[in-house]
């Protein structure tokens, strides 16, 4: 007797022959082997005439698709077919997720299969999972394979449907997507924050106290409270009462309080208390490697995916940071190791997932096996140990007792004036001895640890100083905080949202500089014809539902073909009929009467009569007055700014932008001028 396990890749198939030995033949699919035809080319020819056929999806009869094998794969769908012949037995043990489900179903369908096809899921490739997976079959999980098929259908109808209207509308080679569009306009919607802010100036005036010395910071004078960033709007104009300080007020602020005594008024002392972070998901892993290794989305996926094939963590793609008891039991074991039996709390920790319906609830992402290999045991280099560490770190940190500290507030006036300090201070650092959450990181004052003094004690101001700063903008999305926004707002799925960022690089719309994601104006003029024409299509409120309307076709809560009516008969393709071919223009917040509009598949910049092509090297958010009348006047070179399609993958290293498009002025956190007694600059 012969068993065929069929799995997606070479080296998990070898990987897995290995674990069950002989009785077993094990090959791979090299993922999908079926889907909807990608070019008229793969369309059979009893389809061809019909005018569904290029869409690949049969609309007027109950969005039944059409799918091919594409002829990349007929090779592989051949030789399985053979070795599923003199099978006794065919086990699909692909990805146990939705994609993965929809692979095993076109597997039996391409083989034609009969009968009930047995599934062999696993989360994690050790000899135990899979000898155990080899005898715990069960069936192929058809709600599964229609949550995954409707998420297919629902991207080519929107992407078939959409993406040639932006042809029209904007250039050739454009895309819309149901997740891109929406991920679009949330860094679009950034940028145009960006590109309306005003900055504003201000005064930080802090003071070194002490014979121990801390440094507070001035909060009032003559009981009125001095202007922070938070008293500000967006156009620059303070919204209370707060005193903004001329450069003559910081300056003898300054000299007043380098000649006076300091009083203590008040310390208020508060403990507090830091849970371990939960284990990863695939977002939070996502996140972290983009923060603490500069990995991208796309890299951390790739790397995470050696490691899963080569036995060293679990599956990578879940929403749920739960561990399995055996996970539970190996993470403590780990932790009383490295710091001892007082390192982990008396009762296990358990963790539940946040959003509904987490991916076929599978466990978080850790290290494989009943106990975890320290990561010098591996053999990994490179960016795999890195993960892999990192993996480690997180999950025996997940396990481990809380970091315990005090929070310490000093209160002080110095005549009319009130300054304050905050400091903290670790009285037990927990699970911070295995692992540092860099998402957690608290402002710098917070950072210093103050000397113990007493409420009526007179101290000395050693000396004081006026930092000049300006109201930051509101920040770029890194890739990390994009996916974090987008989890947030339950748009999309973890599984999606590397290649979300990578096809949006790809098609223009924006780019990686200095781990900012930056908008084109390629990106922003698509996003503003969708918004004016597809509002719901950039609506991540209406993005976020779909996700939950799929959810409970997985669920088997709602029918496939009733959801996929609403939303095409009902909606969209009602849109797309009636959307113009006109090109989208965006106006230029700070420059009344400029704008910016696509012409003969050129970005173009216009003032009046005037008009000039617009670099994409021209930052959005730096498009002022002044660099308006650059780029009209010819002063500053023109550039690239054809809105074809960049092929350049991430964007990383793509070409430079005008001033390397650093943080807008007002984020710098050192001033460009610092006052002194007597108004000295400098």
């Amino acid at each position: 007797m012969t068993t065929l396990v069929i799995v997606e890749s070479p080296s998990k198939a070898k990987k897995i022959q290995a674990y069950l030995g002989t009785g077993y033949t094990v090959r791979a699919s090299l993922g999908h082997v079926r889907d909807l035809p990608a070019s008229r080319h793969e369309i059979p020819a009893r389809y061809a005439a019909e005018p569904w056929a290029r869409l690949g999806i049969d609309v007027q009869a109950g969005f039944r698709p059409l799918y091919v094998v594409p002829r990349s794969k007929a090779k592989v769908v051949r030789e399985l077919r053979e070795l599923a012949a003199k099978a006794t037995r065919v086990l699909l043990a692909t990805d146990p997720d939705r994609e993965g489900e929809a692979i095993a179903y076109h597997l039996a369908q391409a083989l034609g299969l009969k009968g009930d096809v047995q599934r062999m899921t696993f989360h994690e490739i050790t000899k135990d999972a899979i000898q155990t997976a080899a005898k715990r079959t069960r069936p192929l999980d058809y709600a599964l394979v229609g949550a995954q098929e409707s998420r297919r259908a629902l991207d080519r109808l929107v992407g078939y449907g959409v993406s040639p209207v932006l042809w029209g509308a904007v250039a050739p080679g454009l895309s819309a997507g149901r997740v891109q569009s929406a991920a679009l306009a949330t860094l679009c919607e950034r940028e145009l924050e960006r590109m309306r802010f005003v900055s504003a100036p201000y005064w930080r005036v802090t003071a070194t106290v002490g014979e121990e010395p801390f440094t507070a910071v001035a909060l009032s004078v003559n009981g009125r409270r001095l202007a922070t960033p938070r008293d500000f709007d967006h156009a620059g104009n303070v919204t209370g009462e707060a005193l903004v300080m001329t450069d003559e007020q910081a300056a003898k602020l300054v000299a007043y309080l380098k000649v006076r005594p300091c009083l203590v008024e008040r310390v208020e002392r508060a403990p507090f208390t830091t849970r371990p972070p939960a284990p990863f998901t695939t977002s939070t892993l996502q996140q972290e490697a983009s923060r603490s290794l500069r990995l991208s989305p796309k890299q951390t996926m790739d790397v995470a995916q050696k490691l899963y094939e080569g036995g060293f963590i679990t599956y990578m793609r879940t929403d749920s940071p739960a561990l399995s008891d055996e996970a539970t039991r190996a993470a403590r074991d780990a932790a009383e190791q490295a710091y001892g039996p007082g390192s982990v709390p008396a009762a296990p920790r358990l963790y539940a997932a946040k959003v509904k319906n987490a991916q076929e609830a599978h466990e978080a992402v850790r290290p494989a096996g009943r106990t975890f290999r320290a990561s010098a045991d591996t053999g990994l280099a490179g960016t795999e140990l890195a993960l892999y560490d990192l993996i480690l770190r997180r999950t025996v940190a997940s396990q481990m007792t809380d970091l315990l500290g005090e929070r310490t507030t000093v209160t002080l006036r110095v005549g009319a004036v009130v300054l304050q300090a905050v400091g903290r201070t670790v009285r037990d650092p927990g699970f911070t001895r295995a692992y540092q959450d860099t998402s957690e990181t608290g402002p710098d004052d917070d950072a210093q640890a103050l000397p113990d003094v007493r409420e009526g004690e007179s101290l000395p101001v050693r000396d004081a100083a006026a930092e000049h700063r300006r109201t930051p903008a509101p920040g770029r999305f890194t890739e990390a905080s994009l996916v974090r926004a987008l989890e947030k707002a339950g748009v999309g799925r973890p599984s999606t949202y590397a290649s979300i960022l990578s096809t949006i690089a790809e098609r223009g719309y924006a780019r990686v500089v200095k781990r900012q994601l930056v908008p084109t104006w390629l990106g922003l003029l698509v996003n503003v014809y969708l918004r004016e024409h597809f509002e719901r299509l950039v609506d991540v409120r209406f993005t976020a539902a779909m996700e939950e309307d799929l959810d409970r076709i997985a669920s088997g809560e709602l029918r496939r073909e009733a959801y996929l009516t609403r939303f095409w008969t009902e909606g969209l393709a009602g849109v797309i009929a009636g959307a113009p071919r006109l090109s989208p223009t965006l106006a230029v917040p700070r420059v009344p009467g400029a704008t910016v509009t696509v012409r003969s598949g050129e970005v173009v910049l216009a003032l009046g009569s005037r008009t000039a092509p617009l670099s994409e090297a021209v930052v959005p958010d730096e498009l002022t007055a002044d660099v308006v009348e650059e780029v009209l006047s010819g002063r500053l070179p023109p550039g690239p700014n054809t809105t074809a399609p960049s092929r350049r993958g991430s964007g990383r290293g793509s070409s430079g932008t005008r001033r390397s498009a650093r943080p807008h002025k007002g984020e710098a956190r050192s001033g460009k001028r610092t006052a002194r007694a007597g108004g000295r600059t400098r």
